[in-house]
């Protein structure tokens, strides 16, 4: 007989930090419900069921996949309440100080989820108690997450749109997933924290989950693989001046020239350009710094998009000149400045699971604009035509298209500099975008009749570290806006 601990988000906002405060936790882990409902335990009929309990084994979690929940955060300065007389403080409250939060939290597509262990066969007795410490449970993970918790001798209801995350064997491949589960001992390793002061996550244990693929619900839809299948990555190296946005279409000419110069003659087709029309090639890529608030798109880094079609041996070969028999070390600009570069990604914007959406993404957001495939007019406008480049270039037709003259992330490039463009290319429109594809898709997300030299560049929206809106509008436009609600327009002071 199997048990299942459902969970319902009575707000549909799920308010966990993960393993780093500028994450979000998902899916739930089940350590995080399981310390719920310690939190619940109020005698020792209570803290003997949560022994049986850690004893069941790593249990299957049912939830929402990466790829449909939205990830966001928030930061503020809060009063800390521990009072240390020797240090700093407050003139209201000396001694006390003020300490920086950050808060992260996912926005499933669902607002329901699973912990199910399908073996477990609880008596009569210990069911019913969980059913009571599940029915104490107020919220899950912060108390802004408000939840309704049911514990049940069945396996979870249908739930549209999830998947199933199961324990992974040792050797197992998949979508790996990292989740913190309980264990014999767990109860009161978790009690002696709490006497001791000490946080929950000190005493907790993890272990590799999987996506069982074939476990998925029929209407979830498979993840759309794009044309590119894996990205190199090289960051630049410091110390350097930091180098604009601005100059991504110059860095990535000079990467393309560079990794030619490197393979040497025999450089493949897909690696040059010079291959049939239609096929995907290798894109040259200037990675910005985006996607938090004090991002300025300086670059960190440049990257190689590798077509998912290319030959074995025509990918070996572009291996072995630049990480082996040659190293690409640096980058030359056409006037001969010098940047240093060296393979590999520490930092979150130089990981090419950033840029590609690891399990699939729906949202997609330019980071640098997209020079459309052709001109706007009538019954073509910039959101068509954007849709139009995205089929072009290989990806599904979008469901939705915002477009915009700036950029819509922090530290989005709005345009390369002057100059910069080929001489005798075709100059079309260029605008920044926002995306919703019908299914997910994995990237990296490139489209435009300049994907190939950087323009036109995507970022997940699950990447987005906190959210961020646009500078306010002007003090004209502003009062133009007060005034067609009805109200007196503010004088703003120049």
């Amino acid at each position: 007989m199997p048990l299942s601990i459902l969970v319902r988000l009575r707000g549909g906002r799920y308010d966990a930090g993960g393993e780093r405060p500028s994450e979000s936790e998902w899916p739930p882990h089940p350590a995080r419900v399981f310390c719920a409902l310690a939190a619940s335990a109020q005698g020792d009929t209570d803290w003997s069921v949560l022994r049986w309990l850690e004893r069941q084994g790593p249990p299957q979690v049912r939830a929402d996949p990466l790829g449909r929940v939205r990830r966001s955060g928030t930061r503020a300065y809060v009063v800390q309440n521990a009072i240390s007389p020797s240090g700093g403080g407050n003139l209201t409250w000396p001694g006390r100080t003020n300490g920086r939060r950050a808060r992260a939290f996912a926005v499933p597509s669902g607002e329901s989820s699973a912990i199910t262990w399908p073996e477990a066969d609880p008596p009569a007795e210990i069911l019913s108690r969980l059913s009571l410490l599940a029915w104490r449970v107020p919220y899950l993970g912060r108390s802004t997450s408000i939840a309704q918790v049911t514990a049940v001798d069945a396996l979870p209801p249908e739930m549209p749109g999830t998947v199933v995350y199961e324990p992974a064997e040792l050797g197992q491949r998949g979508q790996l997933t990292t989740l913190r589960v309980p264990y014999p001992g767990y109860t009161d390793a978790l009690r002696e924290a709490y006497d001791d002061g000490r946080r929950a996550w000190e005493v907790a244990r993890s272990r590799p989950y999987v996506v069982a693929e074939t476990q998925r619900d029929d209407d979830v839809p498979e993840a759309f693989a794009g044309p590119f299948g894996d990205m190199l990555v090289w960051g630049l190296q410091r110390p350097v001046a930091r180098v604009g946005g601005d100059e991504v279409v110059r860095l990535t000419s000079a990467l393309r020239r560079a990794a030619i110069s490197l393979i040497g003659p025999d450089v493949p087709g897909q690696v040059s350009g010079h291959t049939e029309p239609g096929r995907p090639h290798v894109a040259y890529l200037a990675l910005p710094d985006v996607g938090h608030p004090h991002a300025d798109g300086h670059v960190l880094g440049l990257a190689l998009a590798v077509p998912r079609d290319m030959p074995g041996q025509d990918l070996s070969v572009v291996l072995r000149a630049l990480l082996v028999d040659h190293e690409l070390t640096e980058v030359r600009f056409a006037g001969g400045r010098r940047l240093a570069v060296g393979y590999g990604a520490g930092r979150h914007g130089l990981r090419s699971a950033t840029w590609t959406g690891r399990q699939g993404e729906l949202e997609w957001i330019t980071v640098t604009p997209m020079m459309l495939d052709g001109h706007t007019r009538r019954g073509r406008d910039e959101a068509s035509e954007v849709a139009r480049s995205l089929v072009i270039a290989g990806y599904p037709e979008p469901a939705e298209v915002e477009t915009s003259s700036s950029p819509l992330l922090a530290g989005g490039v709005w345009r390369p500099r002057p100059g910069s463009l080929p001489s005798g290319r075709p100059i079309r429109p260029m605008v920044h975008a926002r995306i919703r594809f019908p299914l997910p898709v994995i990237g990296p997300v490139l489209a435009g009749s300049m994907r190939y030299l950087g323009l036109g560049l995507f970022l997940p929206a699950g990447s987005i570290r906190w959210q961020w809106r646009p500078p306010a509008a002007e003090p004209e436009a502003a009062g133009e806006a007060a005034e067609a609600k009805g109200r007196e327009p503010v004088e703003v002071s120049r």
